[in-house]
């Protein structure tokens, strides 16, 4: 028996910041499930939320700017200064959740743009301790914990609102896109 053949139309926007905005959360949720071995999923969680940061600010900014193209190549807090100003935020880089950001970028940007670095460390200790905990890092290394990944979520997710809010689109961002679709049956 041959199965009937069907015509698929559809449209569908995707929103790419709401799922990096997800697939952040979902990693955080796995870490701190199960913390021994997380250190590679809160990176993971730490970079999607910068990711979904900047493809929030793109959001913005393509659907207010009619430019916006000739400025996604600039620094992503350039984008956020420009949207601010435009919305009339406020930053204080000095408070959180505005500091989040910096340092989240700061840590970003170590891995986007990662070199091969020697770090030292020299303190007393008890004898007792395995060797390999006590192993320097880099400041990025040190920024995958739990503790910060919380953090960065809970402060993007507040700055992201703000603008959000700011731009008269309502409280909540993280809406996934909508879509329809239609099935016609083939003669």
């Amino acid at each position: 028996m041959t199965k009937a053949k069907a015509a698929f139309s559809g449209e569908r926007e995707v929103r790419t910041f709401a799922d990096l905005n997800h697939g952040s959360d979902v990693l955080l949720e796995i870490a701190e499930k199960f913390p021994k071995g997380s250190y590679y999923t809160l990176m993971g969680s730490l970079l999607l939320s910068a990711f979904a940061f900047e493809a929030y600010l793109n959001h913005l900014g393509q659907n207010t700017f009619a430019f916006w193209k000739n400025v996604e190549s600039v620094r992503v807090m350039d984008k956020y200064a420009l949207l601010c100003a435009h919305f009339k935020v406020e930053i204080d880089w000095s408070k959180l959740p505005y500091q989040s950001l910096k340092r989240l970028f700061r840590f970003r940007n170590a891995i986007a743009h990662g070199q091969s670095v020697i770090v030292k460390d020299e303190r007393v200790v008890d004898a007792d301790v395995e060797p390999y905990e006590l192993m320097p890092k880099a400041h990025w290394e040190e920024f995958c914990s739990v503790e910060k990944a919380n953090s960065v979520r809970r402060d993007v997710s507040a700055v992201i609102k703000e603008l959000h809010t700011a731009a008269g689109l309502g409280d909540y961002p993280f809406v996934h896109g909508s879509g329809v679709g239609s099935l016609s049956l083939s003669k």
